[in-house]
């Protein structure tokens, strides 16, 4: 008889790029509580390191995440497992490092929302997205929706919650839920490549547009403060990449100090 790896949430560093892997195969990736709690360990482990600088979050095998598995909403209270669900969304949202989901197969339910909670989602060809509260009786919780009217507008948020209904990789570019999509066998390099990009950037270039991003997004503006704190903040990365755009060679910034 076969035996079956037990679903878990991994944490593998290369150099400075961390990658965070859910692993439940026999359930496309779904998350049961134990890897919901190892999943947000996990992130707060990298946001602490100070040798990453860029997360990645995928899933093992042909799929990204299938959400919460069905068992642990039928067992338990609804608005509890949400609440834990959505203080790792959090988290994740507010990971102070570039983000980057790496989405192939099934990115269904809470998986979406993961993946909504990344700075960027790069998908394969065969990538399927869905929203699926509406099939369960779940109300979808507020910060996702408002995380989700950001990103795709409320026209599209009304039709993916009200339907149910999946969608292809090419229609959820066109909604702007994902900002790049290429083919199944190129999805590993692409990641690999774009945050082997982003790592090499200014650390402190990359937290300020991250965090006036995110505010102009949620506010409408980036807050005078917000600006002035990083317009007065001593920036030693700017020495490094003027010397090196005199000496026409790459630069070599540091690691983030988050």
């Amino acid at each position: 008889m076969a035996s079956t790896s037990p679903a878990t949430v991994s944490l593998a560093v290369d150099r400075t790029v961390a990658r965070v892997t859910i692993d439940n195969p026999t359930r496309a990736n779904a998350l049961n509580r134990s890897m919901l709690k190892a999943l947000g360990d996990h992130l707060g482990t990298v946001t602490r390191r100070r040798d990453v600088s860029v997360v990645v979050l995928t899933g093992a095998g042909p799929n990204f995440c299938a959400g919460l598995e069905i068992s642990e909403i039928s067992e338990r209270p609804a608005a509890r497992i949400e609440e834990e669900f959505v203080r790792v969304e959090e988290v994740l949202a507010g990971c102070p490092k570039p983000t980057i989901a790496a989405i192939r197969g099934h990115c269904v339910g809470g998986g979406t929302q993961l993946a909504a909670a990344c700075d960027l989602r790069i998908a394969s060809t065969q990538a399927g997205f869905a929203i699926t509260p509406a099939k369960l009786g779940l109300i979808y919780p507020a910060s996702s929706i408002d995380r989700l009217v950001r990103i795709i507008g409320p026209a599209a948020t009304k039709r993916l919650i009200f339907t149910a209904d999946a969608i292809t990789a090419s229609t959820a570019l066109h909604y702007g839920l994902v900002t790049d999509v290429v083919e199944e066998e190129a999805l590993d390099a692409t990641v690999h490549r774009m945050a082997a990009t982003i790592a090499s950037r200014a650390p402190n270039t990359l937290t300020a547009a991250k965090q006036m991003t995110d505010e102009a997004s949620a506010n409408g503006r980036v807050s005078g403060e917000l600006h002035r704190r990083w317009r007065t903040a001593p920036n030693h990365e700017l020495g490094i990449g003027l010397a090196a755009f005199a000496a026409r060679a790459e630069p070599v910034f540091g690691t983030h100090n988050s």
